[in-house]
């Protein structure tokens, strides 16, 4: 494998979490303090197997991270400080949940250097979230925005969820309205869907819910972007929203296929050609890495063509588009999306249309279809 001094990113899971959530498909495990400490220190150490590294982003997400305490908090915080250089850092976010930060914790990550936080709202309405399976209330998500910028942070996302059972029209609404009043830097809308091994997935399974048709699914996203554009935020992705100069820098460099080092079980790393993940169990990369073993994990070698595909479709994925040097090989099918209203091609760019957008996973097929063609007759 290459150095990994120049990555971009750096994304640390913590696993644990308070309980899952009907609709989440993430690996998590429940929080027990001695098995975090435990996984603490394991995290130090493979860390220690990538040093020297100095990410522009550090990306600490779950699980839930703020379910740590606050001295678990700083203990992470610290193992990361120690070993990774700071110089070429800009970003270093933190995925929370409403319920779970208090203000030492909120102190403990400003104080360490952290600027931007991802809180996982998900509704403001009560009900709704009893139906997410969620442990907080829409209180909850006000006291934490307070919480957090008393410590000094003031970049603040929510994550919310579009396209719930039950969710009216006229609810979504008044939820992205009391979103939006929490003054947030960024907001990222998710339309539900239903996972594999997921609570929701077996309720619909058994019939005992259903999720909303694709119209009113594309219904709600719509006025989603009506309210989050009309409020002055900017749709640089498919599912994000930001104020200008706020975009998720470590997300962005994900998507442009840049590359990034992960750590823990289930945490992907890529590294010029070759992706691996490590596998999701805590116990079997504990026992791995106590021991000096390689950890579990499944490893990818990618071609330069294969590559160059997911630039192409992730790119898609963002308004800014793809340059046409990206787009070198997938020209045909880029053409025939254009004559079907799906892309278009401004000032040398391969952009989704605002049609596109709601078929972009028709997109990314047509575009693989593509790319087997290419790489079979180039």
């Amino acid at each position: 494998m290459r150095s990994a001094r120049n990555i971009t990113g750096l994304y640390v899971h913590v696993p644990f979490c308070d309980g899952k959530c009907a609709y989440c498909a993430f690996y998590s495990v429940r929080y027990e303090k001695a098995l975090a400490d435990r996984y603490l220190a394991g995290l130090a150490l493979e860390l220690d197997k990538f040093k020297p590294l100095a990410p522009e982003t550090i990306y600490i997400g779950g699980g839930t991270p703020s379910v740590l305490s606050a001295r678990q908090l700083a203990a992470l915080c610290r193992l990361l400080r120690d070993r990774v250089s700071t110089r070429r850092l800009i970003e270093w976010s933190v995925e929370i949940n409403p319920g779970s930060v208090d203000a030492a914790k909120a102190a403990v990550l400003a104080e360490a250097g952290v600027n931007r936080v991802s809180l996982g709202a998900q509704s403001f309405d009560d009900r709704i979230l009893k139906a997410l399976g969620r442990r907080h209330a829409a209180a909850y998500t006000v006291k934490a925005a307070a919480i957090l910028r008393a410590a000094g942070i003031e970049n603040i996302g929510l994550d919310l969820i579009a396209c719930v059972p039950g969710c009216t029209r006229a609810l979504w609404r008044k939820t992205l309205r009391q979103a939006l009043a929490l003054a947030p830097k960024h907001v990222s809308v998710y339309a539900l869907t239903s996972e594999e091994g997921t609570r929701l997935n077996r309720a619909i399974g058994q019939g005992q819910t259903a999720l909303l048709s694709e119209e009113a699914q594309l219904a709600m996203l719509d006025l989603a972007e009506a309210e989050l554009t009309r409020a002055g935020f900017e749709r640089y992705e498919i599912s994000n929203y930001a104020r200008s100069g706020f975009e998720c820098r470590h997300n962005v460099a994900c998507w442009r296929g840049e590359e990034y080092i992960g750590l823990g079980p289930a945490a992907a790393s890529h590294v010029a050609l070759k992706r691996w993940t490590n596998r999701p169990c805590v116990s079997a990369y504990l026992a791995a890495i106590e021991a000096n073993h390689n950890l579990p994990r499944d490893v990818e070698e990618l071609t330069r063509a294969l590559k160059r595909q997911e630039q192409v479709i992730f790119g898609l994925r963002m308004a800014e588009g793809i340059a046409g040097d990206i787009a070198s090989g997938y020209t045909h099918a880029l053409e025939r999306l254009r004559t079907d209203g799906l892309v278009d091609l401004r000032a040398g760019r391969w952009q989704l249309t605002a049609r596109g957008r709601n078929l972009a996973d028709y997109v990314a097929v047509e575009l693989m279809r593509e790319n087997v063609f290419w790489v079979r007759h180039r």
